[in-house]
């Protein structure tokens, strides 16, 4: 049966580093030798060369951001793996194929070649990205493609004599099975989504092809060696008219919010749209600063069609003085939010999973926010949350931001950034552990890792650990809410990125809970309660007689919900016991012997044979024993023998004793040696006496530093290392 072959490391560096420093022509070049040496035939084939390792390096980028139908990506990833292994072949036998470079057919495959993999490129940056899967309307469309890829890679790779180690019969099983699991995962997600990225028959809204064309107008300014050219004069912010901006009615104290000039406004737009009016700067000229300010408002402005992102409504004036008019959020930040009240488990839920719609409009626009924490998510009054604070959103293509606010930052931050924050590219899996960290502080209503020095969290995330995820007191569905909730955090705040969840994978299991447990039969409790009313994390004292006395929670953690449970190598196991450690050994000998481990069935039955670690079976350990000794081990012939004499639940057999005891002398192991050659010097169990196959095995023994055996010697006289 095939195995999927990973894009390891080693492969990724391989395939991107015509990115680095020079052009795939000249490293094509370099690889393969002065033409003049080749021989003139391979001159053809050397630009063709070069445009597959440049392609192959560009699907690894591409592979690095998928969100989308990473299975039918991953089947795809195998041929591209298999491709750039035949090119590094090719190069290192290019010598025995300059026949082949002379035949115009073969290099017409070659340019065939080329061909396919410029289209599993861009078919895999199409399904992994929702601005391109919305090119295939039905899933008959995606099967035929991806069929018809993978056909013809197949073909052009017979062609050209590369070897194949993926087209088989099982493998399109396995490929099949992606397609059917990725496209009805897609089509779920699309019937879900909602929060402005579909309209009707769950069809892409076309304001994310907006935002992405006027992205791309702004794009030529952010590198001026590139182009000067300004942007459009049509792309500025909206702009309101101060008089359409009035005070509220019924006004009162939290009208203005902030600790200190600039305020924050409440005012009515239009006498019906209550908006926070936000005092800002904008430089008053043309300059390029300026218009891509404009530009970046502009495309703020397109976000309102999501319901989950505040809405930027335009630039106006107050007093003379410039300001941003947004949404007005009656409740504050979400951090606001948690400080003054105890949100409930089921609010919780549906806030997790409006903001993760907020997030997945962003990055169908091509939007990264950069810092996704509470404090950034506005909440209305009917608790809606609105994600804001764009101060540090780029575009996916854009290079890694300078953080300025990295102290603040650090508690939400992807392990890879606090690695290497100014080279690391931030992207969509570092917004996902980010989303996963929010997830965490929404649960538990405290900044993660709060009050720790920005030293301490680095090491502790690098080391792989978490924050704690250890729920209080609730009802049994409410308990079975946090379970599964939980295990959305873990599958977010994963190290690798490579394995960490997808927004879309959270999102379906944010609905599942969302549809579970937030409907009206649960769903009775206020959203909102008295601060301290609820036992987030079981921190507070519990007595077991309240509300009936529910269970304690039994879930304290690090780390995963229901992860594997890991199993420590023999030899620690081993170590262990050589430090008496006998619980920790025991545990180690049990689960390898249950996975067929030779070593560690002897282990175990020795443990089962001595009583260690309270367990005592002597009848199970001389079956361990056997096992072990049929597969090869000495001590467990040794062991196995000797289980035979004076054991009340087995049978002594002379002939089997004898047996294995040969067999672990002929093993050498000494003990045995020492055994076998005393019992046939002293004729021993009835057996005949055998002076010379007993003084065989003792000096054998004794060679071996048997005491007993060199004992045995000298009172016989007998020289260990002469044949007298």
């Amino acid at each position: 049966m095939h195995s999927a072959i990973k894009a390891t490391p080693e492969f990724i560096a391989g395939a991107t580093e015509v990115a680095i420093g020079f052009s795939s022509l000249e490293i094509t070049k370099a690889s393969l030798g002065a033409v003049g040496t080749v021989g003139e035939a391979i001159k053809p084939f050397i630009p063709l060369i070069a445009a597959v390792t440049s392609i192959i390096g560009e699907v690894v980028k591409i592979y690095e951001n998928v969100e989308y139908n990473k299975k039918i990506c991953n089947a795809l990833m195998d041929r591209v793996q298999i491709a750039d292994g035949a090119i590094k072949i090719l190069n290192r036998r290019k010598q025995e194929n300059e026949k082949n470079f002379r035949n115009e057919e073969y290099y017409k495959a070659f340019v065939k070649f080329t061909d396919v993999m410029t289209r599993i490129k861009d078919f895999i940056k199409d399904v992994s990205q929702l601005q391109g899967y919305k090119k295939y309307l039905h899933a008959s469309s995606i099967k035929d493609k991806f069929s018809n890829l993978v056909n013809d890679f197949e073909i052009v790779m017979k062609d050209l004599n590369f070897t194949m180690t993926i087209a088989n019969e099982e493998q399109r099983k396995i490929d099949q099975q992606a397609l059917t699991e990725d496209i009805a995962e897609m089509t779920r997600f699309l019937e879900k989504i909602e929060g402005g990225i579909t309209c009707g028959n769950n069809q892409i809204n076309t304001v994310l092809q907006e935002v992405i064309l006027i992205k791309n107008q702004i794009e030529s300014i952010h590198d001026i060696k590139k182009s000067n050219l300004p942007i459009p004069e049509s792309i500025k912010a909206n702009k309101i008219e101060p008089n359409e901006l009035t005070d509220p009615l019924g006004g009162k104290k939290s009208d203005r919010r902030g600790k200190g000039e600039p305020y924050t406004y409440r005012k009515s737009l239009k006498q019906s749209i209550d908006v926070a009016c936000i005092p800002t700067t904008l430089p008053d000229d043309n300059s390029q600063k300026t218009q891509k300010i404009q530009a970046q408002l502009t495309i703020l402005g397109k976000l309102r069609d999501s319901p989950n992102i505040l809405k930027f409504y335009g630039l106006s004036y107050i007093d003379n003085r410039l300001v941003k008019v947004f949404e007005w959020a009656e409740f504050g930040t979400l951090r606001e939010v948690y400080n003054e009240y105890d949100i409930s488990w089921t609010a919780k839920v549906t806030i997790a999973l409006d903001i993760c719609r907020g997030i997945t409009f962003l990055h169908s626009c091509s939007i990264l926010h950069h810092d996704i924490r509470c404090e950034n998510i506005m909440v209305t009054a009917r608790l809606e949350p609105k994600i804001t604070n764009f101060e540090y959103a780029r575009l996916t293509t854009d290079s890694t931001s300078n953080l300025t606010n990295i102290t603040e930052i650090v508690h939400w931050l992807a392990p890879e950034k606090l690695r290497n924050a100014n080279t690391q590219s931030y992207n969509m899996k570092c917004e996902v552990f980010s989303f996963g960290m929010l997830l965490w502080e929404l649960a538990f209503e405290k900044i993660p890792y709060e009050r720790w020095e920005m030293a301490k969290i680095k090491e502790y995330v690098l080391s792989n650990k978490r924050e704690k995820i250890t729920f209080g007191k609730a009802t049994p569905e409410i308990k079975n809410l946090q379970k599964i909730y939980a295990k959305i955090i873990v599958s977010a705040w994963q190290d690798d990125p490579q394995i960490r969840a997808s927004l879309q994978q959270i999102f379906l299991e944010l609905h599942d809970l969302y549809t579970t447990y937030c409907s009206s039969g649960y769903n009775t409790s206020p959203a909102l309660k008295p601060d301290k009313t609820l036992d987030l994390d079981g921190s507070r004292a519990i007595s077991v007689s309240d509300e009936g006395g529910f269970d304690l929670p039994d879930l304290d953690m690090e780390f995963s919900i229901d992860a594997i449970q890991e199993i420590i190598p023999l030899e620690e196991g081993i170590a262990a016991h050589k430090r008496k450690e006998t619980e920790v050994a025991w545990e180690c000998f049990n689960a390898h012997a249950e996975l067929d481990n030779t070593t560690a069935k002897y282990w175990k039955g020795y443990y089962l044979w001595e009583g260690y670690a309270g367990q005592k079976d002597r009848v199970e350990a001389s079956k361990l024993f056997q096992a072990a000794a049929d597969d090869g081990l000495a001590d467990a012939q040794l062991r196995y023998a000797f289980s035979l004499v004076g054991n009340p639940g087995t049978k002594f057999n002379k002939n089997v004793f004898i047996e294995y005891l040969t067999k672990a002398a002929d093993n050498n192991n000494s003990t045995a040696q020492f055994n076998l050659g005393d019992l046939y010097i002293h004729g021993k169990l009835g057996v005949p006496k055998d002076e010379l196959l007993g003084k065989k095995y003792l000096k054998l023994a004794a060679l071996s530093n048997q005491p007993k055996a060199i004992e045995i010697l000298q009172k016989l006289n007998i020289n260990i290392y002469n044949d007298d």
